[in-house]
């Protein structure tokens, strides 16, 4: 055999291996439709006297329903007690069924309260993540729009150490509209 046959055999198996390749790559594994899913909307609702501001820096609200996991990406800062109870501060598509567990996502840094014109960093000793107290048979419905109203109870969420230090104290409760 010439270099010259050799060459002309080889096109045929490149042509195969390309044929395969397209036919390979046009195969699904999964073929079956996405699963129905709910709109949810979080917004805040809390208030104070004491303080003038509480700002914090919210990454993602995760959530877990009977039909599986979910995340909302914030990705904000903003002071909670500024925030209207009707303004959405984040939302999503997360499974719909019976909700199980919502936890909101702050970053590590960038917490502080404000209080009498002075600034104070608020640090977080039990992590970024924070668990929200939900009512037991909270329902998402599918391809329905809810609403999650998160309630901080600053008086509970914010304590003060012995050295004049502050820290969150994961407390948020929600209600479901």
């Amino acid at each position: 055999m010439t270099f010259n046959s050799i060459r002309y055999i080889n096109v045929p198996l490149y042509m195969m291996i390309v044929c395969i390749y397209i036919l390979l790559g046009s195969c699904h594994k999964d073929d079956s439709p996405a699963p129905e899913q709910a709109h949810l909307k979080i917004k805040f609702e809390s208030g104070s006297e004491k303080y003038d501001a509480l700002d914090l820096h919210i990454q993602h609200i995760w959530t877990r329903t009977s039909s599986g996991g979910g995340k909302i990406h914030a990705n904000k800062k903003l002071n909670v007690l500024s925030v209207k109870s009707d303004s959405v501060i984040a939302s999503g598509h997360v499974p719909h069924g019976t909700v199980q567990e919502v936890i909101l996502e702050l970053s590590e840094s960038g917490h502080q309260i404000v209080m009498d014109g002075f600034s104070h960093i608020l640090e977080m000793p039990k992590g970024k993540y924070i668990a929200i107290d939900i009512p037991a048979d909270m329902q998402l419905m599918p391809n329905k729009t809810h609403a999650l109203l998160l309630n901080i109870d600053l008086s509970q969420f914010i304590y003060a150490t012995e050295n004049g230090n502050f820290h969150i104290n994961p407390t948020i409760s929600a209600v479901l509209d």
